[in-house]
């Protein structure tokens, strides 16, 4: 009779093992009392788990950002009003494309060129911004996109608007394929520039000094202010429309 009342295994199972997440186990620090090391154990116990949910989290903060920075620049109400989908659209992008692209780009670097001397960090550095750049950044633009075509019903619903209404924001109603092309044109080469003189440098830094377990969150830390000029050169033209 009281095996009946015992919650299921599987289920305890899991339970337990959130728990552990979250605390970081009995040998390991709290995030409370110590969360730069109880961070540093989760890259090595949870290492793609920790770096999705990092990565989502400073690619939503650098699009909050940048709404913040345009509204102020704007001043047009006291009050400022997040659009939270756009967000969300940055933090998704950030956990399931941008994190596991970059843990195995980064890893596959490092173990087919190995070394921090100045000819193994050339090499690197042209491979991820000769190669890997210029292709992931459309990549991303792309996937941006084609989420908004996706989740604008949930845009107009939100907001309050018509679906019908024919405007420059109603990606829903648009052709998603003059939208991609729109922006493969007036976004992807300005894009592309800009972060070069971003990633270069930043990048040259990485493949030197910082190890390989922190490369992710070093180049999140870069993305935040990145993420926040992808989402202000992706939503210049929109923003301006709507004025």
């Amino acid at each position: 009779m009281m095996g009946r009342c015992m919650p299921p295994q599987p289920l305890l199972s899991r339970l337990a093992s959130k728990r552990r997440w979250l605390s970081g186990g009995s040998a390991s620090p709290s995030i409370l009392r110590n969360p730069l090391q109880w961070y540093v154990t989760k890259l090595d116990t949870h290492p793609i788990t920790t770096k999705c949910i990092s990565s989502g989290l400073i690619s939503g903060s650098g699009d909050l950002l940048c709404q913040s920075i345009v509204a102020e620049k704007k001043s047009q109400s006291a009050t400022l009003e997040f659009d939270w989908m756009r967000t969300l659209r940055f933090t998704i992008l950030g956990s399931f494309l941008v994190a596991p692209t970059v843990h195995l780009w980064y890893g596959m670097l490092m173990s087919r060129i190995p070394g921090t001397t100045m000819s193994a960090v050339a090499k690197r550095l042209f491979c991820d911004q000769g190669l890997f750049a210029p292709l992931f950044t459309p990549t991303f633009i792309s996937m941006l996109t084609v989420l908004e075509h996706l989740t604008s019903p949930f845009d107009q619903s939100i907001a309050g608007t018509d679906v019908n209404k024919d405007d420059n924001n109603n990606h829903g109603n648009s052709d998603l394929y003059t939208h991609l092309t729109d922006r493969f044109i007036n976004d992807v080469p300005d894009a592309i520039l800009v972060g070069w003189s971003i990633w270069t440098p930043s990048m040259a830094i990485m493949f030197a000094v910082v190890p390989g377990k922190f490369q992710v969150l070093y180049s999140n830390c870069v993305g935040f202010v990145w993420n926040a000029y992808l989402s202000w050169r992706t939503h210049e033209g929109e923003e301006e429309s709507t004025q």
